[in-house]
This record gives structure tokens, sequence and C-alpha cells, in this order.
């Protein structure tokens, strides 16, 4: 596939306003808009040069997939990827466990890596303060940061906005975002050397994709709550899996259950990048963490749970330092059957990539480059009815025009 523009990208649906492009092409080149959806597009304040549209396209985790070299000794699994080990477990901390999403795993992980000197910081995200529906990147030095940021974020965000500016600084950090984030990362890591020197850990979620800013607009809405009148969202947290919530600044207090707010997938406003994404279960981290119900359908209130798949030697150590330390608990030993039960969106989404790609292929609109090696052998057979049921699904939402934006 030849370079795309910048606005071929963004045109496309591609885009998922992480922020890499701005950050190394830098603000002369490129700004970026707050647009209705809650996306911050990319636009381009001159024209790129041909050297800049070819590390544009490089870099972009809706343009292209990269994946680490598997390590000695790691597990390749068509479906799952590099496998080190996986476990089920919660951070140790009652209070975290509750205020995380699901079982904490993640805010357990980051404390411990600050809390034992492994990094000098987290790069990850947190609610701005200012329009707390939307997230911004931050960097937890302690646990009080740490817990600010907790539970789950489900509108879009631009984590690696800030990423060449951490890395002028020399520190060591950790990273904490969703599967395109880390795959945005490896790719720069071939470009830029640094990455692999300072980034100690990249850590990600088993992603369901994120939701266009008006799902949450109007939840707010059906609690006449203004957007201005928000002090305090929540996605989900205090408990399992936890509330939607909302606090006004003067006191008001909202909630909406896990039912009510994830029921049927056509209400999620995910973006289009989302329904098409190879790796959503995080190819190119060093852990990736997951929730654990039977079919991603919890059936009510629990202590919370995480799966961890460690995809490299660093991500098993991390998970294993952490257990000794006791930050973490891990109470049991978890294969891909189980990874297969707990999460059978994701093997249908895998499934389906390359039928929804040759759709995509035959409208002339372009689709991300993968290097994955396991997603020929997991996809629909060609020509069965799963494989044309997805190719014609998404001819139609072509044909719609579902993958535009402007």
């Amino acid at each position: 596939m030849s370079p795309l523009s910048l606005d071929e990208i963004v045109g496309n649906g591609l885009c998922m306003g992480c922020g890499i492009c701005r950050s190394v092409l830098g603000p002369q080149a490129l700004t970026a808009t707050l647009e209705a959806d809650g996306l911050e597009r990319p636009r381009q304040r001159r024209p790129l040069t041909a050297a800049e549209t070819a590390t544009l396209n490089a870099i972009c985790p809706g343009v292209n997939v990269s994946f680490r070299a598997p390590e000695p000794a790691s597990r390749h699994d068509p479906m799952w990827g590099e496998i080190r080990r996986i476990a089920r477990g919660f951070a140790s901390d009652p209070e975290i466990r509750f205020r995380g999403a699901t079982g904490g795993v993640l805010t357990a992980l980051a404390l411990h890596i600050l809390e034992t000197g492994k990094a000098d910081f987290i790069m990850h995200l947190a609610a701005d303060p200012e329009r707390p529906l939307l997230s911004r990147p931050v960097r937890s030095f302690a646990r009080a940061d740490v817990l600010a940021a907790s539970g789950s974020r489900y509108t879009a965000s631009a984590p690696l906005a800030p990423i060449l500016a951490t890395l002028d600084e020399g520190r060591p950090f950790a990273f904490i975002g969703k599967p395109c984030d880390v795959t945005a990362l490896e790719s720069l890591s071939r470009r830029d050397s640094r990455v692999n020197e300072l980034c100690r850990y990249r850590l990600t979620i088993v992603c369901g994709g994120f939701s266009e800013l008006q799902k949450f607009e109007g939840q707010l809405a059906e609690w006449q709550v203004a957007p201005g009148d928000v002090a305090r969202f929540s996605y989900r947290g205090n408990g399992c899996p936890g509330p939607t919530a909302a606090s006004t600044h003067d006191g008001r207090q909202y909630e909406s259950n896990y039912w009510d707010m994830w029921g049927p997938e056509e209400t999620w406003r995910s973006f289009y990048r989302c329904k098409i994404c190879p790796d959503a279960i995080g190819l190119s981290a060093d852990l990736a963490a997951l929730d654990v119900w039977d079919g991603c359908a919890p059936t009510s209130e629990d202590e919370g749970w995480n799966a961890m798949i460690c995809r490299t030697k660093r991500g098993q150590a991390l998970l294993e330092d952490a257990v000794a330390s006791g930050h973490l608990t891990v109470d049991a030993e978890w294969g891909t059957a189980d990874l297969d039960r707990a999460q059978p969106h994701q093997t249908r989404k895998r499934r389906a990539a390359l039928a929804r790609y040759r759709a995509m292929a035959d409208a002339g609109v372009p689709f991300p480059e993968t290097e994955d090696p396991g997603l020929p052998a997991v996809s629909y057979r060609e020509g069965s009815p799963e494989w044309t049921d997805e190719r014609s699904g998404t001819a139609a939402r072509l044909g719609r025009g579902s993958h535009r934006r402007t």
C-alpha cells in the first residue's frame, strides 16, 4: 500500500487520536482539534514533506500494526500471541481492588513499579479536571497519583502526545495505555532506540474499544445534568464491574449500573477503527490485563479479578515480583481456553479481521497493515458463511459511509 496522507488516514476513520504523530512531527507541522466525538484529530499546519509522510505511516497505529520479535522460551498461540504465563489475580490492597477496574491489577502493578524503584514514573491517563468525561496524559510519581488515575477510561485519549518530550528527559518510565497505543510505541522504537532504553514496561488492557463522547453526554442528559456541571465522572470502578457515576459541583450524585450502561453492543458508539482492530489483545505489551467474567458478561457485582497475559520475560518477572512484594495476589493459573471463555468477542474479532479488510480493499478503502503471523491462521475460511457475513457486513457499512470522517 502506498503511503497515506494525513487527510486519507483521518478521512477513512483510521485515526485514533493517540497523539504520537503530533509529538514526533512536531507542532510546526501538526496541530489537533478536539471534535464532538471526543477525538483529538491531527490537522496539518503546512503540507508534510515526503519524509514526514513516510514517518507518519510508519508510526501511526491506524495504518501500521507492529509487533515485537518473539523471545526465546515464549509460546506462540495464533489467537493470543506470545505467552510466557497466564494467571488470574487481583490487587492485594482491598482499596485498590475496589477502586480499580475489575481486580485493580494495573493500578497495583503501577504502584509496585514506583515503590520498588523500577521506573521513575508512570505515563498513563487520568480524568481531565476541566472536562471530566475526557482524559489527559499524566505522570504518576506516588501512590496518591496512581489512585487518582485508577479506573477505566472509555472515551478517546491522546496518551502519546508527550512521548517525544518524555524521551528527551532521559528518565526511565512505565507506560500504561490501550493496545493501539502500545503498537505505536513499538513502531516508534524502530526509529528511536530510546523507547526500549527508557520505557521499562509496556502495560495494557485487553480492549473492547472506546466510545464516542456523545454516548456519555447522552447519559448526562438522562440525568438532566449539564456537562459543565460535572465535577467528577467515573466510567467504572468502585466495585466490580462498578457503576458509571457522576458528581456535580453542587454535590448531586448520579449512577447507572453496568448492565444499563453497557447492554446491547449497538449502543456503545464505538469508533470505526475499533471495529476493524486486528490487535485488541495487546500483542506488543509486556503484560496485558483483562476482565474474566464468562462471556465477558458479568451477572452481578463481585470482588474483582483480572487475568494477566505475560508476553515477555520482563512482563513475567514484573508479575512475579509484584506477587513477592505483596502488591498482587495470584489465585489461579490460566490457559488459552480460559481466555477464549472470558473474551469470546476478541476471538470473533480476530477471526473476522481479514474478511473485513477484504471488503475494504474491494471498496478501495485503506486498512491497517499488520505483521501478525497468527491472523491468517485464525481467520474465518474464505468463502465460509462467517467470512461472507463479515465481508458483506463491512461492505454495507462502507456503502453507508460509516467509516468516513472529515
